[in-house]
């Protein structure tokens, strides 16, 4: 029996949870030493960031895969996903010469409004800042009301996450503020779980 799109973005969840999770009983143990927990916790933090912007790019790419296969043709998606799915040949024509750039246009409806769309990969452009989840669910024609309420949390999450990549001895990071931003985490997540359902089954993939 084929996995719907949600069973399958619900399958990465679980085990990015089961990860993170495996990672705080770690952390909560008494026989750690006070280095121990905050090397942990850095990792936590590290982890959190990676599972964030890992789960996003899988579940776009889920919704992606779907809409390929559900819509008639590339001419019938919503205008942003359209031009998701276009941009780089958009971009390709605009830099041909006027005879060919004039065919082209003579046939771009027909050569590419008409076929199954062609959907490029997901860049989440290795630093999944709000603004840049923002661009790929505008492409997506995904809502996600929780990116607006978290999105203060989520600047810091990347900040932290490229401060410990990047050797910041620094800082100084406390257990029950990382629970804070795991919590809006997983909001986001959830919510984008059930908005890629969500719109998979409006027009035009119905």
């Amino acid at each position: 029996m084929a996995t719907s799109p949600l069973e399958s973005i619900s399958q990465d969840l679980d085990w990015r949870e089961a990860e993170l999770g495996s990672l705080k009983l770690l952390l909560a143990r008494n026989d750690t030493t006070e280095h121990q927990k905050d090397v942990l916790l850095k990792a936590c933090w590290a982890l959190l960031y990676a599972h964030y912007e890992g789960f996003v790019k899988t579940a776009l790419t889920v919704f992606y895969d779907e809409a390929k296969r559900r819509a008639q043709d590339c001419g019938s998606l919503p205008k942003p996903t359209r031009l998701f799915a276009l941009e780089k040949m958009l971009r390709q024509i605009r830099n041909l010469p006027p005879p060919d750039f004039l065919d082209q246009i003579e046939t771009f409806t027909g050569t590419h409004h008409l076929g199954k769309p062609v959907f490029p990969d997901v860049d989440t452009k290795s630093n999944l800042w709000p603004n840049v989840l923002q661009e790929l669910l505008d492409a997506a024609d995904i809502n996600l009301p929780s990116l607006t309420n978290h999105k203060v949390l989520i600047n810091t999450l990347v900040s932290r996450r490229n401060k410990i990549a990047h050797g910041n001895q620094a800082m100084i990071l406390e257990v029950a503020d990382y629970r804070s931003y795991e919590a809006a985490v997983y909001d986001l997540m959830y919510e984008l779980a059930f908005g890629v359902d969500e719109r998979l089954g409006q027009s035009p993939y119905i």
